[in-house]
């Protein structure tokens, strides 16, 4: 099993995501004390205030306590969340960059490659459907290959007979080529 030692691994991607979640803690926060602000204008509230009794309008009875608590409960959930985050990004991240590097040798020429993830990775479905895909690469340039090797086996002996074997195998070459819809060149 492969163990992950370093969770910052698409840093950009972590980072954007992490800053995103303290926005929403901040906004959430800044939420819950606007409310409370509007729906206690209009109320009055009395308290002790260092042994002295005060009657005050709830908003500024209430305002700087509201704040310290929010303040404080915000740092900490921001920090736990961002925790979990990093923790469990990496599930995410780390998939993309094992996505990036391995298409990366595919797109090379390397058909013999195959991705693989973590069992507690995410994206497993796009790694299988990824796989699925080189593999019917890989199967269908062996068979080009093989063809190619006949042809030149036929072509090599100069047979009078090996007319209508190349013919033949050219066709299956073309049957196999044309699989393929490609941006340039004949598409015939």
């Amino acid at each position: 099993m492969i163990r992950r030692t370093n969770y910052f691994i698409k840093k950009g991607f972590q980072f954007n995501f992490a800053l995103k979640f303290m926005l929403l803690i901040i906004l959430e926060a800044a939420l819950i004390a606007g409310l409370f602000m509007y729906m206690s204008g209009n109320t009055l509230t009395t308290g002790y205030n260092n042994s002295i009794l005060t009657i005050e309008r709830t908003s500024n009875f209430f305002l700087w306590p509201l704040l310290i608590i929010i303040l404080i409960t915000a740092i900490g959930i921001g920090l736990a969340g961002m925790l979990v985050f990093i923790l469990l990004s990496h599930r995410i991240a780390g998939p993309l960059y094992r996505f990036e590097k391995d298409l990366g040798d595919i797109g090379y020429g390397d058909l013999t490659k195959r991705i693989h993830l973590r069992k507690t990775d995410q994206l497993t479905e796009v790694k299988e459907a990824l796989n699925s895909l080189v593999s019917t690469f890989d199967e269908r340039m062996s068979r080009i290959k093989a063809a190619l090797t006949e042809l030149k086996t036929f072509t090599d002996k100069g047979e009078p007979g090996n007319s209508a074997k190349i013919q033949n195998v050219v066709k299956k070459l073309k049957e196999e080529i044309d699989r393929f819809k490609v941006t340039s060149g004949p598409n015939e």
